[in-house]
């Protein structure tokens, strides 16, 4: 029984990549960096695809303004255009 004890304590403590448990060991630090690094990029990479977002969505609304226009204009000119009579000579 205490050599399975043994056992398990060392695959635990294998497990656990050899780290301290202590908050003031080398290995807390290195977590506490590795986690900051992590949620850095993390912010970076939402703030890229924030402004990508933001950018397609700028460029969607121009075609869209664009379109519109130019169809806006195709309907003007008919519409205020004046019909002539076709017997009337000017």
């Amino acid at each position: 029984m205490a050599v399975l004890d043994r056992l398990r304590k060392v695959g635990n403590y294998m497990s656990k990549g050899w780290h301290s448990t202590n908050p003031d060991s080398y290995s807390s630090y290195k977590q506490g960096r590795e986690h900051e690094r992590k949620q850095e990029e993390r912010g970076r990479e939402e703030a890229d695809r924030s402004a990508e977002l933001g950018r397609e969505e700028a460029r969607r609304g121009r075609e869209h303004e664009e379109r519109y226009a130019a169809e806006r204009a195709a309907e003007e000119p008919q519409a205020e255009a004046p019909r002539d009579k076709p017997g009337k000579p000017e």
